[in-house]
């Protein structure tokens, strides 16, 4: 499945993936959209605690979970695979872009209906966009989703 997505590439689709990558970094495209969205919408701190508490706690769950699991990156395991974006030197599973990017979609789809649309599709190319550049393998971010949903769940609940 790796191989399959990596293999596909599309000099535009690469600059997007790219930024995509780059914006979902430890959850900063979420937190500024969430800090942006409280600025212009009336200062309600419901507004951005949920989302930034489902990002932070999502962000911490999946670095933790590298630290158990260290497996390697597509890259270190095949020679082959040159990647298409600075290599991260953290542990391949989970992905931490994925896990924060499903939180910060989540809860602001939550709190911002009328945008989940984008927030989802914004979301799905932060995940894919580690495996199209190569440094994450499927299961790596579907984990990652899985922990930022199960995250923004919790925090939904409790807030």
């Amino acid at each position: 499945m790796f191989r399959t997505i990596f293999r596909v590439k599309w000099e535009p689709f690469t600059r997007l993936m790219r930024a995509f990558t780059i914006a979902g970094k430890m959850g900063a495209l979420w937190g500024m959209i969430a800090a942006l969205a409280f600025l212009l919408t009336g200062f309600e701190l419901y507004n951005l605690l949920v989302p930034w508490s489902a990002i932070a706690g999502s962000w911490f769950v999946a670095e933790g979970a590298k630290h158990i699991f260290d497996r390697a990156r597509p890259f270190i395991y095949d020679a082959g695979i040159a990647p298409l974006t600075k290599t991260p030197s953290s542990s391949s599973f989970p992905s931490g872009h994925s896990a924060t990017a499903a939180a910060g979609a989540i809860t602001l789809s939550v709190v911002y209906p009328v945008f989940a649309p984008a927030f989802l599709i914004s979301g799905l190319l932060v995940a894919l966009s580690r495996v199209y550049l190569g440094v994450h393998y499927p299961f790596d971010v579907l984990a990652g989703i899985l922990i930022g949903t199960a995250t923004s769940a919790v925090i939904l609940t409790l807030a």
